[in-house]
């Protein structure tokens, strides 16, 4: 049998990430100790999906038991149909790897499923200078809500010594296995992290601000997008329909919000209490919560001014919720307030997977928040809309 686990690496790529917001990458236990490739990896998959699904196609849900499996048994018997009928050993191995993914999705083929080794290596390389402690701000003094939920959600890493996150600059090597397409996998790789870079975060935990991040040669989002699309085009999709809670780019939005180093807001988060220990660095404001949650002191915050107009039910199902019965993710994503280059001030990015009436809900509760004008608010999800429609025609 020819070895479709197997493939040959050829030169990697390095890019060079600078964060904005620093990296969370949790382990087992709950706590943030260093920057771990599976996690980076996981929201790479999870974008990816995302994206296919924007387009139009089918990626599983690799934790469901409908999840994706390389069919062996297809494999070879499509491999010795064609050695039998005198075919090289290139075209059998080329005709027999189609069939043995003819039901898996693209995610999966990029990605990894059982039987099918994922198509490139990540490492990361993190200078030992580069991290940070773990911390994180509110305006709330302790035992009063934000401050007391924060520190209760991550209580490992504020009492741990040892909980450090990825702050500053690292690098990402991508090995791609030799493949039977055309079409470069690292060029995809690099694709996609130009898109979760300019509209979205990598990382967890990216709903309390983490995983903001950019990277020199990034590429235009919707160049990305069509490299991505061609990749699609040139395999054999499955014709199924997901489920339409699974998050999807064609309902999509994203803000970028400029914040002047003098707005009044910024300047009361400056004064905010730390959760964990003090940062070293002026150039991110860890109050990501305060803006998701309720702006203590204020009727104001996202989550807050949201369930007076749709009530629990609604709010419960876009900004999520955990119960004992109910986990649900949220559909919101409020970055920690960052700075960026050399830009003067900060600027703040929310994003979200929902209809566009809450998509200009949240922009305009974000307007009243900081006391912004149309000027200092940057649509980052435009050029999307008539990409992903483009897609599904």
């Amino acid at each position: 049998m020819a070895d479709y686990l197997g493939g040959i690496f050829i030169e990697p790529i390095k890019i060079e990430i600078q964060t904005l917001t620093p990296i969370w990458t949790g382990d087992a236990e709950g706590k943030c100790t260093t920057i771990k490739d599976t996690a980076i990896i996981g929201s790479m998959r999870w974008w990816y999906e995302a994206i296919v699904r924007g387009m139009g196609g089918y990626a599983c849900d690799p934790t469901s038991e409908k999840k994706c499996q390389f069919d062996a048994k297809a494999y070879d018997e499509e491999y010795k149909r064609h050695l039998e009928a005198n075919e090289s050993k290139e075209v059998a191995s080329k005709c027999a790897l189609e069939a043995g993914l003819k039901e898996v999705c693209p995610a999966c083929r990029l990605f990894g499923c059982t039987g099918w080794k994922r198509r490139f290596k990540l490492e990361t390389f993190v200078d030992a200078n580069q991290i940070e402690f773990f911390n994180l701000a509110t305006l709330d003094k302790k035992n009063s809500f934000n401050n007391w939920w924060l520190s209760s959600i991550f209580e490992k890493s504020i009492k741990s010594d040892h909980s450090n996150m990825t702050f500053g600059k690292f690098n990402l090597v991508i090995t791609e296995f030799a493949n039977s397409t055309n079409l470069s996998i690292s060029s995809q790789v690099h694709s996609l992290l130009s898109i979760m870079s300019t509209i979205g975060s990598i990382g967890a935990k990216n709903q309390y601000g983490y995983g903001i991040f950019d990277f020199k040669d990034k590429k235009n989002i919707i160049d990305s997008l069509e490299e991505l699309k061609l990749f699609l085009e040139n395999i054999n999709q499955i014709q199924e329909t997901g489920s339409t809670n699974f998050y999807s780019l064609d309902k999509f939005w994203c803000y970028e919000f400029t914040l002047a180093e003098d707005n009044k807001t910024v300047l009361r988060f400056k004064k905010a209490n730390i959760i964990g220990k003090k940062s070293n660095s002026s150039q991110y404001i860890p109050v990501s919560f305060d803006i998701r949650y309720k702006l203590p002191g204020t009727e104001l915050g996202l989550r807050n001014m949201f369930l007076k107009k749709y009530g629990k039910q609604k709010t419960r199902q876009i900004f999520g919720t955990i119960n004992n019965n109910e986990k649900i993710g949220s559909r919101i994503f409020v970055s920690h307030i960052f700075r960026k280059n050399n830009n003067a001030g900060y600027f703040l990015k929310i994003w979200g997977f929902t209809d566009e009436d809450i998509g200009n809900f949240i922009e305009s509760k974000t307007k009243d928040m900081f006391g912004l004008s149309s000027h200092e608010v940057i649509r980052k999800d435009i050029e999307l809309k008539d990409f992903f429609g483009g897609c599904k025609k």
